[in-house]
């Protein structure tokens, strides 16, 4: 019963369906007349007309007064938020995050439980549960739950720092599992990719807008969106931030390869770094006897930065000069304007690692590009993988 949403190439995507289009337009930009429909969409007016009428008869669609022209008034369109519904779950390391998520990608109600120290199973179904009874919103409207998955989808026993809740799982497994116990149907996907497709519903970034999320939590990905989609690769693997190549001779990287940009900069490097440096380990306030998580200890490293702590300071300095690097050549590659800073390490540490991408594609942008590329923060940050993961659920309905 788990589904899997295809992906968006460019080039390759077809032509969305008026249905698609309009509920995506009126999503990015509302509210919105039939007439700025028919010019947004490229539709006809009557195709305009015929298929905002059947939205509305569905309830997916609500009229919304109407704005003044300087002939007849035109009646305004938005979308009902709680017409369709879907639930995001975010397996962190330490803490399960569980939204629910309306079509116009605001958060209905949230809920966060420690990682589940028994059986995973159980509880995830128990808790959704608890999350949509607390709404009080009406079942009947969820369309399925979107799960996030830390890191590359597969077995977490490919990985030596797995989740204690996550050793022995495989996502397909785990979706399709999740999929019999709660009757919804199930969309796994990774971190990076999710929380992109988050920022692209909760900041209602328009369809013709490219953008890549680069993501940081305990290691480094990114999401890429084009035309509205995610973009997966053949084998849903697209947007490696972390392995791209920035040192040809460097350390091998888990992933079996030399050089990876998480094994030189990503933040596992920068704590192990920290701890072993007695000032960073004083400035940061860092106890070497009880280590916690990358992700904690890392927002630490932040915290002392950030106050001016000049070691610290240094050490995050040091890996946005590879974060940088890398995000010069994913703009590059892509020819993106819109680059995206999310997760929990960015959101500790972008006062560092923005400007530091600024700096770098700044350069070549003005003197050969003649482009202007925005690095921007997720102000959904702490959800914005949850929330991309009930949207992707969400979007996947849009073509129905």
């Amino acid at each position: 019963m788990r589904e899997t949403v295809g992906d968006a190439r460019p080039g390759r995507g077809r032509r969305p369906a008026a249905r698609e289009s309009i509920l995506d337009a009126i999503r990015a930009s509302e509210p919105l007349s039939r007439v700025e429909l028919a010019a947004m969409t490229g539709l006809t007016e009557a195709a305009v007309s015929m298929t905002v009428r059947r939205l509305l008869e569905e309830g997916l669609v609500v009229e919304t007064g109407r704005t003044p022209t300087g002939g007849k008034p035109r009646t305004l369109l938005r979308l009902d938020p709680a017409a369709r519904l879907a639930v995001g779950v975010y397996l962190d390391r330490d803490v399960t995050t569980y939204v629910l998520t309306g079509q116009t990608g605001g958060v209905i109600s949230r809920l966060a439980r420690p990682a589940p120290a028994g059986d995973l199973l159980p509880q995830l179904t128990a808790e959704i549960g608890t999350l949509l009874a607390g709404s009080g919103v009406d079942r009947a409207r969820c369309l399925g739950v979107g799960v996030v998955w830390p890191g590359p989808r597969g077995n977490m026993a490919r990985f030596d720092d797995a989740p204690p809740h996550l050793r022995g799982w495989d996502s397909e497994e785990l979706g399709e599992r999740l999929a019999e116990a709660t009757g919804w149907p199930v969309l796994v996907e990774n971190d990076a990719t999710a929380a992109a497709v988050g920022e692209y519903w909760v900041a209602r970034v328009g369809p013709e807008q490219a953008f890549a999320a680069l993501y940081m939590g305990s290691g480094i990905g990114s999401g890429i969106v084009v035309e509205g989609r995610a973009m997966r690769g053949g084998h849903g693997a697209a947007g490696e931030f972390g392995h791209v190549c920035v040192q040809v001779d460097g350390p091998e990287c888990w992933c079996g390869s030399r050089g990876c940009l998480e094994i030189l900069a990503g933040p596992r490097t920068v704590v192990s770094a920290a701890r072993s440096d007695p000032a960073a380990v004083a400035e940061a306030g860092l106890d070497p006897a009880a280590p916690r998580s990358v992700a904690a200890d890392f927002a630490a490293v932040a915290r002392a930065a950030r106050g001016g702590a000049p070691r610290c300071l240094a050490l995050l300095e040091d890996s946005a000069r590879y974060v940088a690097a890398a995000a010069e050549s994913v703009v590059n590659l892509l020819d993106i304007d819109l680059v995206v800073l999310t997760g929990p390490g960015f959101a500790a540490a972008s006062f560092v690692y923005g400007p530091a991408i600024m700096r770098r594609v700044s350069a070549a942008d003005n003197r050969t590009w003649r482009r202007s590329v925005t690095v921007t923060v997720s102000l959904a940050a702490a959800t914005a993988s949850a929330t991309g993961a009930a949207a992707l659920v969400l979007q996947s309905h849009l073509r129905r």
